[in-house]
């Protein structure tokens, strides 16, 4: 028998006790989260997506202590930014997707893309648009049930403007025509701002687009607000109603949101989602809200997963019906 031991004992329990501890370090260090500067990728031309991002970005700094970056990726309607972030970012959240919700709920029924909706897995929703069709001055309708019964009476008279064929404001005035139950032509423009400057000139009857181009028409009465697509009023605009309150079962907000690589750990993720929320009432964040007219409305990854399953499921239909599904 060793003389020893008991200190042999002793010494085992120590080295079990300091591997043990080292584990629990490793492990603690394996789920450190941020570790480096995260990166937004906007996956549009710079504007007001990128500048949303950065607003969002300075706010979540002050909560994760790390540099927040924004980098554009523009092309094929978001779906090379979305692309990506889905293949080719590491799943450690460090690199996240900072878009409209169009590359998840519309490109996917348009085209064959090297990803999937689900090679994304959605963090937080930030903003709710909101989206507006304005009337020119002087149109034979000035709400939703003139327009409609205007547009009844005289099928495919009624001209709408968007920022391009098969972009957010084409397919929401399909969509509304398609609720309706009318018949309105289609004139694309390469963006919101000439064709909102097309109605208020005259040349085409109705423009779709968000608030910020639309409203300030209004306002100078160089406009008629018809009606906003979501499925409330948004806060910032009380006295402008919705298609549904007008009669047209149509609630469609344009989102726009964040989203991390699939594999992208549950604990990191709601941590993201936590400092989002917090980003989502302070002063960077809210100044751009006013300044730009953008309903910012936090959501977690639940319920934003859940309104991408719904804006998709919408979208496939008024896609196909167009001829535009892939």
């Amino acid at each position: 028998m060793s003389v020893d031991g008991g200190a042999g004992v002793g010494r085992r329990t120590v080295l079990a006790g300091l591997v043990g501890s080292a584990g629990i370090l490793a492990s603690r260090n394996a789920w450190a989260f941020p570790t480096q500067p995260i990166t937004f990728i906007v996956p549009y031309a710079p504007g007001s997506t990128d500048q949303f991002a950065r607003a969002f970005g300075t706010e979540m700094e002050k909560t994760l202590g790390k540099t927040v970056l924004v980098e554009t990726r523009p092309g094929a309607g978001g779906t090379i930014g979305a692309n990506y972030v889905a293949k080719l970012a590491k799943s450690d959240g460090h690199t996240l997707l900072f878009s409209t919700s169009a590359p998840l709920s519309v490109a996917p029924h348009q085209n064959q893309l090297p990803y999937v909706v689900s090679d994304l897995r959605p963090v937080a929703r930030v903003g709710l648009g909101p989206n507006v069709m304005g009337a020119r001055v002087g149109a034979p309708f000035n709400d939703v049930k003139s327009l409609v019964a205007y547009a009844k009476a005289n099928p495919e008279k009624v001209t709408f403007g968007s920022a391009g064929a098969g972009g957010g404001t084409h397919l929401a005035g399909e969509a509304f025509a398609l609720a309706a139950g009318i018949k309105l032509t289609h004139v694309p423009f390469p963006g919101a701002t000439p064709a909102v400057a097309a109605t208020v000139g005259g040349t085409i009857d109705l423009a779709l687009g968000f608030a910020q181009s639309i409203v300030p028409q209004a306002k100078g009465g160089r406009m008629v607000p018809i009606a906003q697509f979501g499925k409330t009023r948004a806060k910032i605009l009380p006295d402008v109603p919705t298609f549904m309150e007008s009669g047209v079962d149509l609630g469609l907000s344009p989102l726009v949101g964040i989203w991390a690589p699939k594999a992208t750990p549950d604990a990191v993720v709601q941590q993201i989602a936590a400092a989002v929320e917090k980003a989502a009432t302070g002063p960077a964040v809210v100044a751009f809200a006013q300044s730009t007219m953008t309903e910012v409305e936090y959501a977690g990854p639940d319920v934003f997963a859940r309104e991408i399953e719904e804006e998709s499921a919408l979208m496939k239909p008024l896609l196909v019906k167009l001829g535009m599904a892939k």
